[in-house]
């Protein structure tokens, strides 16, 4: 799309239609960063509609929990389903029964959360593991139990 923009843009500034401003295009990276100092710990590029999602154990009942996240076409964050095998203190639960199905061994919550950012407390008991275009990535590989860290979407602009 930015292309045909551009060559758009280059046709009437050669016809002395319009003053062409150089082109701009946008990429999205998946950053994981710590909060104190904004150190990026891990990042990857992205697309609007890719998938990702960050299963980890209940840190009190110690059951699994998967988040299932989509990129926006705004380039953010949307929380769109949490599984659970088994209830637990701070798990997504909907008064509206047509947004929960406990059909399956998973009880499915389906929600359109969107989060420009949000903060996660790296849990030792937790073992959160990121899943990004088909790749494991343990949160304990790079950063410490107890650490605070951003997930977010950064939008890069590169000139043309």
């Amino acid at each position: 799309m930015c292309r045909i923009l551009c060559l758009l843009l280059a046709i009437l500034s050669l016809a002395g239609g319009v003053q062409a401003e150089p082109c701009a295009e946008e990429r999205l990276t998946f950053q994981i960063v710590r909060t104190v100092g904004e150190e990026v710990l891990w990042e990857s590029p992205v697309k609007r509609g890719d998938f990702f999602t960050i299963e980890y154990r209940h840190s009190s009942d110690h059951t699994p929990v998967r988040d299932l996240f989509t990129i926006s076409d705004e380039g953010e964050i949307i929380l769109i389903e949490e599984s659970y095998l088994w209830y637990g203190a701070g798990l997504e639960s909907h008064p509206d029964v047509g947004k929960t199905d406990f059909s399956g061994e998973w009880t499915r919550v389906r929600l359109h959360r969107p989060f420009p950012r949000f903060l996660l407390r790296v849990g030792e008991v937790a073992n959160h593991v990121l899943t990004l275009h088909g790749r494991d990535v343990p949160l304990l590989s790079f950063a410490k139990g107890g650490d605070s860290i951003w997930i977010r979407i950064m939008k890069i602009v590169n000139k043309r």
